[in-house]
């Protein structure tokens, strides 16, 4: 066996809106316009891409991370004046952040050939790189399983004194990166794929890197060979053609909060959740200059930084400094749409829940909202943790409760319910036909009496060293099992949740390497709904 499905639930923390998006039932999926992704190619086909712009800065991004010539062959694709893009996206974590970042990637490129069948046409993998965002301490870590198999987080803790986005944030404390390098070399040991990993770990993040250029040359590594196209919007000359875009969003106040208002209301009356919350006063731009902090609308005026100043003067700085300015979470979606052709994007729960709430505002630009996919999910299990599992027929649904629960019941089934019974009932038959013995034979000599009793005080003694002896045993077994089911809880669930969304790759690399990620990419099912289980040991054999 290969793999295994395990269905969506509320077990595993999923939401009604995801649950109905999933089953494509109403009203969940009323709040997503696109209805094919053929149908949003039709629409991109009439918009004028500044194409040789677009094809220009993705060269120069991804040469800046090493990407390979089939990178660079897709980039070339997007001269077609029918080409479009599928997307999906992540913040620049610490060494590629969790899993579920590489599975967006890889679900890309597969969503990627599957389009260019289906639509005939050319269709580019682009992984967005979330640069502007300025949430450090979601991008600073990776936790990793070390050689006990316990759970380890590796931070990079030298922050920016103020707000900055991750593609300006470089690496420059060389001591604490090199603590954090040391941390991983101690967690992960030495294998036969550890220098392979440690080197390219170190040629991606060194003093001069910001966490964009570093994650850039990592994923770049992971994916060489799969043609995936890499993308930060932080790059200076994306945001001078953005001017645009961003000029937009400030004429466009009044209709941008209208429309987030009326949808918001129509989630929550159909009984949903609202995943993102934004103040009245929320422009959705965010103005960066000595610190990212957002803009506010205030009246006929707006709050800038420190300032405040009218809308005019608002647009006149726009248009001087491009690069200073990024949209926020609920513009972010429709900016991607602005600078490339997206025909369809890759999704998670938390992701498809708030583009739902944005769907609206594509129409204020005159831009398609693209075809929505939930991207896989997925739990590579190692052999050593699929055995346990079969050994006690542990189930995956039983690792996303009380793991405590999971030992209790697995011990109890290791240990003879009667056993401390039968061992009472041996001493006392053992304490009674001796003494019927004894009463019985040694009549003749009554001296022997006092002998007895010490001789049975001595086999008493035996046997309660003997049971002492079983039950030490059994609590040390139980003990190794409670050890091991707890390192399969690390390794399949940790922290309460699927492993893609706290694990790093950087494990299975240094276990498995490089072709760990050809393994992932060939055997999930970027279009299957369920949470897949990838045994590896259909990888070892």
């Amino acid at each position: 066996m290969t793999s295994r499905l395990i269905a969506p639930g509320k077990t595993f923390g999923y939401t009604d809106m995801y649950l109905d998006f999933l089953a494509g039932s109403d009203p969940a999926r009323n709040f997503y316009q696109a209805p094919t992704a053929a149908s949003v190619a039709e629409k991109l086909d009439m918009i004028a891409f500044d194409r040789e712009l677009l094809v220009g800065f993705l060269h120069q991004q991804n040469q800046r991370y090493g990407a390979s010539l089939g990178t660079h062959e897709a980039i070339d694709k997007l001269r077609d004046p029918r080409a479009v893009c599928v997307f999906a996206g992540q913040q620049a974590g610490l060494l590629g952040g969790p899993m579920y970042t590489l599975i967006k990637a890889l679900a890309t490129v597969r969503a990627a050939a599957a389009y260019t069948q289906e639509l005939q046409r050319p269709v580019v993998p682009v992984f967005w790189i979330a640069g502007d965002d300025h949430d450090f301490e979601e991008a600073n870590h990776a936790w990793v399983l070390d050689r006990q198999g316990q759970l380890v987080q590796l931070a990079y803790q030298s922050a920016p004194e103020v707000q900055l986005p991750t593609a300006e944030i470089r690496f420059t404390d060389a001591g604490e990166l090199n603590r954090v390098m040391a941390a991983l070399r101690e967690c992960l040991g030495e294998t036969d794929f550890t220098p392979g990993l440690y080197q390219l770990v170190a040629s991606a993040y060194t003093p001069d890197d910001t966490f964009v250029t570093a994650f850039g040359k990592f994923m770049a590594a992971l994916t060489k060979d799969l043609g995936l196209v890499l993308f930060c919007p932080g790059d200076p000359a994306v945001k001078r053609h953005a001017v645009p875009f961003f000029t937009a969003i400030v004429e466009k106040q009044d209709d941008l909060r209208r429309a987030i208002t009326e949808r918001n209301h129509l989630i929550e009356q159909s009984g949903y959740h609202i995943q993102v919350e934004k103040k009245d006063n929320a422009s959705h731009l965010f103005y960066n200059e000595g610190g990212r902090t957002p803009v506010l609308h205030a009246g006929d005026s707006f709050v800038v930084g420190d300032g405040r100043m009218a809308r005019t003067e608002l647009l006149a700085l726009i248009e001087e400094y491009p690069e200073r300015f990024s949209p926020d979470v609920m513009t972010r979606p429709v900016f991607q749409s602005f600078l490339l052709p997206t025909v369809s994007q890759k999704g998670g729960p938390a992701e498809l829940a708030y583009l739902a709430q944005i769907n609206p505002i594509f129409e204020l630009f005159d831009l398609p909202a693209p075809y929505y996919l939930a991207r896989p999910t997925v739990t590579l299990l190692e052999a050593r943790y699929e055995r346990l599992m079969r050994e006690h027929g542990i189930t995956f649904e039983e690792l996303a409760g009380d793991v405590e629960l999971v030992v209790n019941r697995v011990l109890a089934g290791t240990f003879p319910p009667n056993l401390q019974g039968l061992l009472e009932q041996l001493r006392r038959h053992v304490q009674t036909h001796f003494e019927d013995m004894s009463k019985g034979s040694l009549a003749f000599d009554p001296a022997l009496g006092s002998f007895a009793r010490q001789t049975l005080g001595k086999i008493d003694f035996a046997l309660k060293a003997f049971e002492a002896k079983v039950f030490s045993s059994h609590k040390k077994k139980s003990q190794e099992t409670r050890d091991r089911i707890y390192r399969l809880w690390h390794a399949a669930y940790p922290n309460h949740g699927f492993q893609e969304r706290t694990l790093n790759v950087s494990y299975f690399v240094s276990r498995y390497g490089l072709d760990i990620v050809s393994f992932m990419y060939e055997k999930m099912d970027c279009e299957e709904k369920a949470h897949q289980v990838l045994y590896l040991s259909g990888y070892t054999q």
